[in-house]
């Protein structure tokens, strides 16, 4: 990430792995949280991130997953949105 006076979205997407697994140094996190603080849109995306990553946690080897079936209502979900 190069130093910017402000992080864009992309540069911020580009980021977020590193930023919530702890691989950044400290001016490159602080860089992220004012973008957090300053852009509702990044906010919402860091928010439904972590939630993911905690709901993948809670899925085990032994949960049967049907991919397919999955892959079928991630599609369904897409056409309905604007």
């Amino acid at each position: 990430m190069s130093a910017v006076d402000h992080l864009t979205c992309q540069e911020f997407v580009e980021v977020l792995t590193d930023y919530l697994e702890c691989a950044l140094d400290a001016d490159e996190r602080a860089e992220i949280e004012r973008h957090i603080v300053i852009c509702r849109g990044c906010t919402n995306y860091v928010e439904q991130t972590r939630a993911t990553i905690e709901l993948l946690g809670r899925v085990g080897a032994e949960d049967d997953v049907d991919g397919d079936g999955l892959l079928a209502t991630f599609r369904e979900w897409r056409a309905g949105r604007p």
